[in-house]
């Protein structure tokens, strides 16, 4: 990124960004996928089963895995003074196998950037898990000796390649005409070979003989850093992302004074040694000079005035459909995208022969921008799935917070439904006897193994599971409610990230309540039924002290109706005569109150017990909870 010397006015305009709003064009929506729970971070990583690594700027490195981010370990001696920090992380193509994961950061125990190997162990191919650490002992250090005098332009991208190799950008540490030497790798794009480290730790840094892949522009004649380099010239590639398809690279060059440029380094065999040619170059105009003659340049294939509000340009990668759930079709495939860290527009550019900018979609926000209101995103890739993964900090130069976020078409996604344990009816205080049974589906409608499932309740109840439960080889996830003492409806509702519907269970607990005074006492029955007319008669029952439960075939009842110490007090059945104690009679609709009067003091010091049995049209004989209630 640029320290950008900008009037008051201007960079409280910046500083606004992250509270716009994101447009997106016609067709995709923006899913907040991490809200809570990042330290400003600076770049992500996909390792191979689809979860994700955050690099957050102080060195602490999570992982999401469809939850909350868990903390995977964190780089020692990270310096944060103004744009150093953990810049960049890359996952081994053989993460599986050897769990290493390689960061690119400035230190504070010198004044070099560091490019260092770490160990994971715990979970390494287990889509939905968070179990994965690394400890800072595991460090094996593979490149320092490139300066970092200065507290910007420290480049920042490790990524790998199709081929294999390790690829890392570095900045001119602020020191224009170091970009046009060799010698320090400042200003410069490294191609290494990191497949014959050792495995495990060690802090002795290995010759760049040893980390040359062999075919790099100076392998045959250089000896020293330069044998690693194959294209210098750059000020600040802060961001660069690779081609999966073809290898070629996409770097971002953040500007000085007017423009921010977008380059191409094209993979080829033999590989080229390409100069960008900062400082005698700032995109395509003159800026400076350095010692000699100006030498033959790459040309950016796309730059932006700093005018247009452009102040540190980000690579984003070059698309490519995958059969992912959120490909965004044949329209996109091969488009290059790049964007803005302060001004927050995305654009796109598709290849004809030439680079141009790509024709305007339904819904995009402008003729030139793709996206807007990506402000302070320090890096935009292409996930797995097919989508637009970015993280965002908090704000412009954030510290702390942060999200996770995707931009994805609106297409076809992965669903969930609910199959069995809807429409139960049960005690308050109970356990309802089915559990509830959801299954997710892919976006084909065929159940998806190991797929997330979310349940969240509204109403009375508490869940057994806590999220997110993995559907079985089958698609099936299950909770199970227990009913808490309130009663009454509860609502819950099944659902998978990123789908557009959702299964709900709709339940009900029957409930008994008791209030009194010295007076009176007002017995309520919380009740529903699907009976028309919802006419359901009760009997409701009083139990003195030391009255035993009846476990009865509908369940316990804790007044047993036989014992002496039982006194029924409402009874619309017959069974028991028709008493009616309130004079009224004890038919709900479905629910119902009664109020009685009591003799002053008659049951002072007593612990009674009240509960109901009632008998529902359409299912039958059911209980109520008991509610005990001291007089």
């Amino acid at each position: 990124m640029s320290r950008l010397p900008l009037h008051s006015a201007a960079l409280a305009a910046l500083l606004a960004g992250t509270a716009a709003a994101q447009t997106v064009p016609t067709g995709f929506t923006v899913d907040t996928l991490i809200a809570t729970g990042l330290q400003a971070p600076h770049d992500f990583c996909f390792l191979p089963d689809g979860r994700v690594l955050i690099a957050n700027r102080a060195g602490l490195v999570q992982i999401y895995a469809g939850g909350a981010p868990a903390t995977v370990g964190t780089v020692p001696n990270v310096q944060t003074s103004s744009e150093q920090g953990l810049l960049s992380i890359a996952a081994d193509p053989s993460f599986t196998l050897n769990g290493h994961v390689y960061v690119w950061y400035a230190s504070t125990a010198d004044s070099f950037m560091h490019l260092d190997r770490f160990t994971c162990t715990g979970d390494l191919a287990n889509p939905a898990s968070t179990n994965l650490t690394f400890a800072a002992s595991s460090r094996r250090v593979i490149l320092g000796t490139s300066p970092d005098n200065a507290s910007n332009h420290n480049g920042g991208s490790t990524r790998f390649g199709p081929d294999g190799m390790l690829y890392q950008s570095m900045g001119d540490d602020a020191s224009q005409c170091s970009a046009q030497g060799q010698t320090t790798g400042a200003g410069c794009i490294f191609r290494i070979d990191v497949s014959t480290l050792p495995a495990g730790p060690g802090t002795v840094l290995p010759t760049f003989a040893s980390l040359d892949p062999g075919n790099n522009p100076n392998s045959a004649n250089n000896t020293d850093i330069s044998q690693l380099i194959i294209a210098y010239g750059l000020r600040n590639p802060f961001r660069m992302e690779i081609d999966q398809l073809t290898g070629n690279l996409y770097i971002a060059d953040v500007g000085q004074n007017t423009i921010e440029e977008f380059d191409e380094y094209v993979y080829q065999v033999p590989l080229p040694l390409v100069n960008y040619g900062w400082p005698w170059r700032e995109g395509t105009s003159s800026y400076s000079s350095c010692s000699g003659t100006l030498p033959g340049v790459s040309g950016p294939i796309a730059q932006v005035n700093q005018s247009a509000g452009w102040y540190s340009v980000m690579a984003g990668p070059r698309y490519r459909n995958q059969n992912g759930p959120f490909d965004f079709g044949a329209a996109y495939d091969g488009s290059a995208f790049y964007f803005d860290y302060f001004a927050g527009q995305v654009r796109r550019l598709v290849n004809t022969g030439s680079w141009v900018a790509a024709p305007a979609v339904p819904g995009q926000p402008s003729a030139t921008a793709w996206a807007t209101g990506l402000v302070a995103v320090p890096s935009l890739r292409q996930g797995p799935d097919g989508a637009l993964w970015f993280v965002q900090h908090s704000g412009t130069y954030g510290t702390s917070g942060g999200f996770l976020k995707r931009v994805r078409p609106l297409g076809p996604t992965n669903s969930v439904a609910a199959v069995s344990g809807g429409g139960q009816v049960g005690v308050a205080t109970e356990v309802f006897p089915a559990p509830l049974v959801a299954r997710v589906l892919d976006p084909n409608n065929n159940p998806l193994p190991g797929g997330t499932v979310n349940f969240t309740i509204a109403g009375p109840g508490v869940l057994s599971t806590t999220n997110p439960v993995l559907a079985d080889p089958n698609g099936y996830a299950q909770t199970s409610v227990t009913a808490t003492n309130a009663g009454g409806a509860i609502t819950v509702t099944a659902s998978t990230p990123n789908s557009q519907t959702s299964g709900t269970f709709s339940l009900f607990s029957r409930k008994t309540t008791v209030v009194n005074t010295t007076s009176l006492v007002v017995v309520t029955l919380t009740n529903t039924t699907t009976a028309v007319p919802a006419q359901v008669p009760f009997i409701i029952t009083v139990g003195f002290p030391g009255v035993p439960t009846w476990l009865s075939p509908i369940g316990p009842i804790c007044t047993d109706p036989a014992s002496y110490l039982t006194v029924v007090i409402e009874d619309s059945t017959g069974i028991f005569g028709g008493v009616s104690l309130s004079g009224t009679g004890a038919i709900g609709t479905p629910s119902l109150t009664k109020i009685y009067n009591l003799a002053p003091g008659l049951l002072n010091g007593l612990l009674l017990k009240f509960t109901a049995v009632g008998f529902d049209p359409v299912t039958g004989i059911f209980r109520s909870s008991c509610e005990t209630k001291q007089f």
